[in-house]
């Protein structure tokens, strides 16, 4: 999850940003260089037009871009005039965020072998479905029915839904991963070129959008971990299983490489763009603040795609103190608390019963992680590629649904729970085979 660096904030309309730099929602498209011109005018240098396809977003009536204030001295009177400038929608500071983790809980990294499970297959159990997966498969009845699920489908890597992990990146040669990562067909490996024309050279697996490179390699661990459980590779007798089986996992990494990871909005806002104009069907969102953004919750909304947003993990009420992007509350989001192995709603997940949509396993999940290996982390940000990883299953059985349909089925598949009767909208937790019968009708 991330949390809000400090900055200045003079008394004027906008405020501050820590890099001098500000992204600005144009009321039309740009369709030549004049089109700016009157940014340098004002005192702003263009830096970046953020690539927002109409295709892609076709709700976006108007470019974004970056620019940079020039004069730092006349800050509080540009940005005042620019706010006011009749082709200006809204212009808000290029702010900075940290990852942060559930403290109380720390990973136990371990490495993970072949595994050998002579089990009968009588719900579709696979090889490597580890015990520790409680959120897959347990005796308590609080896992999401996934075994039930894959009687039905395990998703796919030939056509199955591009499923975009933003987040700190993914290691893309661990061994549990690497078979069911997205493969982008019109570049060419290695080779430093842009063949494709997208503007990211060599992004075969996905995108830098912090460093701006087609290398999302993980530093971290926390995008690893989340990408194991909408999809490490299911039945290859190594690790542990995915939500999918067989998924398109594309890494899209929009922080740094710090001890404590560093984001920002303009990577945000890269991260969300790459991800539409690349074919992602789905989104997960294992990050948020406090602070709300009209840029990336425009963003967010202008999208084709569905989006998966973790609640976040100060045990708070959402309804009275939002977390964002969750609490934007937007028709192709959901918002995603987390339950523990008993079902209860976990000791760190935020809540909210008009602002948090349902819950998934977030306690103890057990995954992916870089090194080829294996370990433990909770938060809401584990919780959000469970509910993911179900909507990827969705789209496999059904590759027709709309996103009110996939919505729907998702929220009408939920198991209903007393401790989350009253601190999220269905008051239940996501579960996979209900889902997948709600497609019977359609």
């Amino acid at each position: 999850m991330l949390k809000t660096v400090s900055q200045n904030n003079p008394t004027s309309l906008i405020s501050r940003s820590p890099k001098n730099q500000y992204v600005v929602s144009l009321k039309e498209r740009i369709n030549d260089k004049e089109d700016l011109q009157f940014l340098q005018q004002d005192g702003f240098r263009h830096i970046e037009t953020f690539a927002f396809n109409q295709q892609n977003f076709p709700a976006l009536q108007g470019d974004m871009v970056l620019v940079e204030l020039r004069d730092e001295a006349n800050a509080v009177q540009a940005l005042n005039d620019l706010s006011q400038d009749p082709r200006i929608r809204f212009i808000e500071p290029d702010r900075e965020f940290e990852l942060q983790e559930v403290p109380e809980y720390k990973s136990s990294l371990e490495s993970a072998g072949r595994v050998d499970d002579a089990s009968p297959a009588a719900r579709k159990k696979p090889n490597d479905l580890s015990a520790r997966q409680w959120g897959l498969d347990s005796s308590r009845g609080t896992d999401i029915d996934a075994p039930e699920a894959w009687a039905s489908t395990v998703g796919s890597r030939s056509d199955g839904p591009i499923i975009a992990v933003i987040d700190t990146g993914v290691e893309t040669d661990h061994p549990d991963l690497r078979d069911n990562l997205w493969v982008n067909s019109r570049e060419i490996p290695g080779n430093g070129r842009d063949d494709d024309g997208n503007g990211v050279i060599d992004d075969v697996h996905g995108f830098d959008a912090y460093f701006q490179d087609g290398e999302p390699e993980d530093a971290h661990g926390h995008g690893t971990h989340c990408a194991g459980i909408l999809g490490a590779t299911g039945n290859n007798r190594r690790g542990v299983t995915g939500v999918n089986w067989q998924a398109r996992i594309m890494p899209i990494k929009i922080f740094d490489n710090s001890a404590k990871p560093k984001t920002s909005t303009s990577a945000i806002l890269r991260g969300v763009a790459y991800a539409a104009n690349n074919g992602a069907r789905l989104t997960s969102n294992s990050w948020g603040s406090g602070g709300a953004s009209r840029s990336i919750r425009q963003a967010f909304s202008s999208s084709r795609a569905f989006h998966f947003m973790g609640a976040g993990n100060d045990s708070q009420d959402n309804d009275s103190k939002p977390f964002y992007p969750a609490s934007y509350g937007l028709n192709n989001s959901l918002s995603v608390a987390a339950v523990d192995k008993r079902g209860k709603l976990s000791s760190f997940s935020n809540f909210g019963e008009k602002s948090v949509d349902l819950a998934a396993p977030g306690s103890s999940i057990y995954s992916t992680v870089p090194g080829g290996r294996y370990g433990t982390k909770s938060g809401t940000s584990m919780a959000t590629p469970f509910v993911t990883g179900v909507a990827g299953l969705l789209l496999s059985a059904a590759p027709g649904l709309t996103n009110g349909q996939l919505r729907q089925a998702l929220l009408e598949g939920v198991v209903p729970n007393s401790d989350l009767a009253g601190k999220t909208v269905t008051g239940g937790v996501v579960n996979a085979k209900n889902s997948l019968a709600r497609l019977g009708g359609r």
